[in-house]
């Protein structure tokens, strides 16, 4: 009897060592398979974007009258110029507009904020804010919609709070951008200065890449006779305050913009002056994605917009 019970024992314990073997290998050739599938799709990230990922952190401020971002190829393309290139947040600040508004002379219909639901769940923002019409936010005067650029930092400051740290870099830009070129990745950013898209009536030619030596103005622009592009751009999280802040600043020398002194982006110039903060001329690709009304009008500039 004692024998018959011990060899069942010892069935039963073949039986378990049989199974679970059995469980292991299923469980070694499944994770080979994971391993497999999932190997190739990883490294075909380049390598700078993997070390973007894992060392800088990145906020997009995107401010202003959203008009055209509705554009499938308007939004596609700054995910996958801007987004994909320098990972990140996405800070949305939008002004709601009437449904008719006169841009340069030019009678353009407007859509409310249910014709942008497609953009916005696509570019995944971690936070959305839509301004009330002529609500200047505090500003003396935001004619410019500078006053929005403040607004987005604000949320960016209530992130890092939220987060227990800073961000590396902010990406300033428009709603209405088409983004016809990468963005340069982190690892190519400066630290110590801000960077600012061109005038592009003021250029002879554009490099091709982000590591050749640019000059800021070329003719037959004067830059003693100019403010800087408010369109787009990307500067150190540490310098980031005087600009972000400049509808709000007061007593700004303006005569450094010299005739130009009364465009409302002489404020930017005269800010970073004042600030004693460098700032560099970089050569982004990106032209304002105007609707079909306005490109019908006589006078528009052709060389930061299409249509």
């Amino acid at each position: 009897m004692t024998l018959l019970f011990l060899k069942e024992i010892c069935v039963q314990f073949q039986q378990k060592k049989l199974y679970y073997a059995t469980q292991f290998i299923i469980i070694i050739i499944l994770f080979i398979i994971n391993v497999l599938l999932y190997q190739p799709v990883f490294y075909s990230l380049p390598t700078n974007t993997l070390h973007n990922i894992t060392k800088y952190r990145i906020a997009h401020c995107m401010t202003g009258a959203p008009r055209t971002l509705y554009k499938e190829e308007l939004y596609v393309a700054y995910r996958r110029q801007a987004l994909d290139q320098l990972p990140g947040d996405l800070f949305v600040i939008l002004q709601l507009m009437d449904k008719t508004e006169n841009v340069h002379g030019a009678s353009i219909t407007n859509s409310g904020p249910k014709g942008y639901i497609a953009a916005l769940k696509y570019l995944s923002p971690r936070k959305v804010e839509w301004i009330p019409i002529n609500d200047r936010l505090r500003a003396a005067d935001d004619h410019a919609g500078y006053a929005k650029w403040q607004r987005c930092l604000e949320h960016i400051e209530q992130a890092e709070k939220q987060d227990g740290i800073k961000y590396d870099f902010i990406v300033r830009t428009r709603p209405d951008l088409y983004f016809a070129k990468d963005l340069p990745t982190a690892d190519l950013l400066p630290k110590n200065r801000i960077l600012i898209s061109p005038y592009y009536e003021c250029l002879q030619d554009i490099p091709s890449g982000y590591n050749q030596t640019w000059p800021d103005l070329q003719a037959p622009c004067d830059k003693n006779n100019q403010g800087l592009s408010d369109l787009f751009a990307i500067m150190p999280r540490t310098l980031a305050d005087p600009y972000m802040r400049v509808a709000y600043i007061q007593n700004l020398p303006k005569h450094v913009c010299g005739s130009q002194s009364h465009y409302a982006e002489c404020r930017i110039r005269a800010t970073l002056y004042k600030a004693n903060m460098t700032y560099e001329i970089w050569p982004f690709i990106i032209k304002i994605m105007r609707p079909l009304q306005f490109c019908h009008a006589r006078h528009w500039n052709r060389f930061n917009s299409w249509c």
